[in-house]
C-alpha cells in the first residue's frame, strides 16, 4: 500500500469517527487532510486550487505612491523621447534621420532603395540652405621631404567647405599620374571612372557657379 493510500485510509477513518461524534479527533483529521493535500499536490494529484501570488503587491502604507517618490528612487521623464521627430504635411523627398515620425492619412512612404533623391540635395531642401559648392582644386603644390617622399597638396576653391588635402608618393611617376588624374581629361586608352564612382576633384582656373538654394518644403 502506497503512502497516499495509507493517508487516504487514515483520513477516511478519522472522518468516520467525526461523523459518529468523536470530536476529539476532529483536529487530527484536519491536520491529516492538510498533509494529504500536500502529498497530492507534490505528486500532481491535488484538486485544491493554488492561489496565485502577486508579483507586485500594493503599497499598503502609501497606495498612491509612484516609483521615484521615495529616497534613492529616480523617475525619468521620457515625454520628449516619445515625441515624433516631425511630420511632413506637404510631403518630403527625404527623411533626414531614423526615428518615429507622424504620418497623416493618405500619405505614402517610399523605401530607401527606390528613393532617387540625393541626400545632400534633399537636406538642402529641408533646411532651406544651398548644398555645398562643388569640390574643385584651385592649385596643386608639389614638395619633397627629407626622406625623398613627394607631397602633393590640394588647395581647393571654397576652402571653408573643402579644406586642403595632402597626398604622399614614392616617385615622380606616381606624381605625374596623380596630376593627370586631376588636371585633365583621360588620355587615350585610359578608362573613365566607373558608373557610380566619384570622379576625382578637377583642377580648375575658376570655381563653378554656386548652386541655388532649394525651396523649403512644408513640415
Amino acid at each position: 500500500m502506497g503512502i497516499l493510500d495509507k493517508a487516504a485510509a487514515v483520513v477516511s477513518k478519522v472522518k468516520s469517527d467525526i461523523d459518529t461524534g468523536n470530536k476529539e479527533t476532529e483536529g487530527l483529521g484536519n491536520e491529516l487532510r492538510a498533509k494529504s493535500d500536500m502529498m497530492k499536490s507534490a505528486s500532481g494529484e491535488s484538486d485544491t486550487p493554488v492561489k496565485p501570488q502577486s508579483t507586485s503587491p500594493k503599497d499598503r502604507i502609501n497606495p498612491k505612491a509612484r516609483y521615484g517618490d521615495k529616497p534613492k528612487e529616480t523617475r525619468y521623464d521620457v515625454t520628449e523621447a516619445l515625441k515624433p521627430l516631425g511630420s511632413f504635411k506637404s510631403g518630403t523627398p527625404y527623411i533626414p534621420k531614423t526615428g518615429v515620425y507622424k504620418l497623416h492619412e493618405g500619405e505614402a512612404v517610399v523605401p530607401k532603395e527606390k528613393n532617387t533623391m540625393n541626400a545632400a540635395d534633399a537636406m538642402a531642401g529641408i533646411t532651406g540652405k544651398s548644398k555645398p559648392p562643388k569640390k574643385e582644386i584651385k592649385e596643386m603644390v608639389h614638395t619633397k621631404t627629407h626622406n625623398n617622399k613627394h607631397i602633393v597638396t590640394h588647395r581647393h576653391h571654397h576652402p571653408e567647405h573643402h579644406p586642403d588635402e595632402t597626398h604622399a608618393f614614392d616617385n615622380m611617376g606616381d606624381v605625374h599620374s596623380h596630376m593627370e588624374d586631376h588636371a585633365g581629361m583621360p588620355n587615350e586608352g585610359e578608362a573613365a571612372p566607373a558608373a557610380g564612382a566619384e570622379a576625382p576633384a578637377p583642377l580648375t582656373a575658376a570655381p563653378s557657379p554656386a548652386p541655388a538654394a532649394a525651396p523649403t518644403p512644408g513640415m
